[in-house]
């Protein structure tokens, strides 16, 4: 016996009650029930619907649904962190290598020219501090869009989340206000390594707030063929 249209609506109520927001998770909950409502079905023609879902339901144990959401939000993590990871690398491989090793140069060029003391240090972090305002602001808005939207998407929500947590990262800069780093502001390869930090840490920032934000819509087509028709 198989389960009829206004049954599997049933069921998406039910993982909606037992607070399962995501529509992809509550997709494979409902796959997961169905499966084996009918199953018990085989074996126990006669058993009521919601016997058949009350028993499938007691084998997801006391906590219920909790630990596969969690267990699917740490896989769509490893997922995202991929994508940056992807998108990162791409910066220093050509031929985008070539406008990173530009920008160090840059940074570098400037951390000589500027004045030592805490004005070189205020300076820098003034440029982080504005940089992550845009992103931030450019983040919301995306954000508000998917609010907009009557399906969330476990995926989604990640993205958004990290990007608008990206763009405060920088804010507080605290780094800059410790006493020691004057004794190392105008050496040469403390220079460089900063170079080089500075120009890493705007390029995930960028990513994390601005590039993967962006194409939000393809990367969730491509992780859930479902969403194209949503």
């Amino acid at each position: 016996m198989k389960l009829t249209q206004n049954q599997i609506e049933e069921l998406f109520k039910f993982t909606r009650a037992h607070s399962v927001e995501y529509y992809d998770l509550q997709l494979e909950l409902v796959d997961h029930l169905a499966n084996g409502i009918e199953k018990q079905w085989e074996e126990k023609p006669g058993l009521t619907f919601e016997e058949a879902k009350n028993l499938e339901f007691k084998k997801f144990g006391v906590f219920g649904f909790q630990e596969v959401v969690k267990q699917r939000r740490k896989a769509m993590s490893k997922r995202y962190r991929g994508i940056i990871w992807r998108h990162f690398k791409e910066w220093w491989s050509l031929p985008k290598i070539i406008a990173t090793l530009t920008f160090v140069i840059g940074i570098f060029t400037m951390l000589k020219m500027l004045p030592p003391g805490e004005l070189k240090k205020g300076i820098i972090s003034g440029v982080f501090i504005g940089f992550s305002f845009v992103i931030l602001f450019r983040t919301f808005k995306l954000k508000k869009r998917m609010e907009g939207t009557w399906r969330k998407w476990m995926l989604q929500e990640i993205i958004y989340e990290q990007g608008l947590l990206s763009s405060l990262f920088l804010i507080p800069m605290n780094f800059w206000n410790l006493t020691w780093t004057n004794n190392f502001m105008d050496n040469l390869y403390f220079q460089s390594a900063l170079s080089l930090l500075i120009v890493s840490m705007g390029l995930l920032l960028k990513i994390c707030g601005y590039v993967i934000p962006s194409k939000a819509d393809e990367i969730l087509a491509e992780t859930y063929p479902e969403y194209k028709i949503s």
